[in-house]
């Protein structure tokens, strides 16, 4: 349950971040400063490397089962899907693009849903590289990862024009965390809590140090989207939650922290539409409107199965 407790906040991270609130509205007002931005960009930024994280870890019974290509059908069901819905829900600004360009953006990955098609990516790498050993699987991941590394900090100082989705991606973003979580389940790390804690801070600091060094040296754009110091972080983090005692509900948190993923930008953008441009109203409503419509569909999807897999 407590994983369940911490998917939720993640996603309220995702939503909080895709707002604006917590950095264009808040700065403009002159309450947050560079240390701001940096803690807000390593904080927030958690969210994709620790829900990719409680992917591995679950994906290690799934493999064991051999239901790899169930798990990878679903995500990309979801990514299909959700993609259409947001095509009808933005048609009036994809009529006017090209066609090859947001057939390109499909493919790379569209808006926030990447993560969705990443992950079903990562997981492909993962179960292929499973068939030559254990050994295979963490040297990808160490390849794959130093690759996505290069390639941010080659855009970040001007070395390349990379765009950012060439790294932000599944195997060289999503995969190296999809491995440590899938390592944590199969070898649970014996670590004290004041040993886990250590290494959040440790994690913690190093981010905002990295986040601070390119603030300083490049400015606001791009932000870091990768930080080493995550790499500490956020398995420690969620080595942490595991040992929490949570209360049990029936709400449908892990399924309501994906509902609020995948439609949160529906909310955002519909919003100003209508008149309301407050971030602090989109934030607040891009959490709870997809929460309540999974918890409703959970509630019908005992008598419609179908609806249920959407989310």
């Amino acid at each position: 349950m407590s994983v369940d407790y911490l998917r939720v906040i993640l996603a309220c991270y995702v939503v909080l971040a895709h707002s604006g609130l917590a950095r264009d509205s808040l700065r403009e007002a002159g309450q947050v400063g560079l240390w701001g931005l940096a803690a807000g960009n390593g904080i927030l930024r958690v969210a994709v490397p620790v829900f990719t994280l409680i992917a591995g870890y679950y994906l290690a019974s799934t493999l064991r089962r051999g239901r790899l290509s169930g798990w990878v059908g679903h995500l990309l069901l979801l990514y299909a899907v959700w993609s259409a819905v947001y095509l009808l829900f933005l048609w009036p600004y994809y009529t006017t693009r090209p066609v090859g360009l947001t057939a390109t953006e499909l493919v790379l990955g569209f808006m926030h849903l990447w993560f969705l098609q990443g992950l079903a990516v990562s997981g492909v790498i993962l179960g292929l590289m499973l068939r030559l050993g254990q050994g295979a699987v963490i040297g990808s991941a160490v390849l794959l990862g130093l690759i996505g590394l290069a390639l941010q900090y080659a855009r970040m100082s001007g070395m390349s024009e990379v765009p950012v989705e060439h790294y932000r991606n599944g195997p060289l973003y999503l995969y190296p965390y999809l491995v440590m979580g899938w390592l944590i389940a199969r070898h649970p790390p014996r670590l004290s809590t004041p040993a886990l804690w250590a290494l959040m801070i440790l994690g913690l600091a190093l981010t905002l140090a990295e986040n601070i060094a390119w603030l300083g040296r490049i400015g606001e754009e791009p932000l870091l989207e990768i930080p080493l110091g995550h790499l500490i972080l956020c398995p420690a983090l969620l080595l942490w939650v595991l040992r929490l005692p949570a209360p049990a509900t029936a709400l449908p948190l892990g399924r309501a922290a994906a509902g609020i993923y995948v439609m949160h930008v529906i909310v955002l953008q519909g919003l100003p539409r209508i008149g309301l441009p407050d971030p602090a109203l989109g934030t607040v409503l891009g959490i709870v409107l997809p929460f309540a419509l999974v918890w409703a569909i959970a509630r019908l999807g005992q008598r419609h199965r179908w609806l249920a897999r959407l989310v």
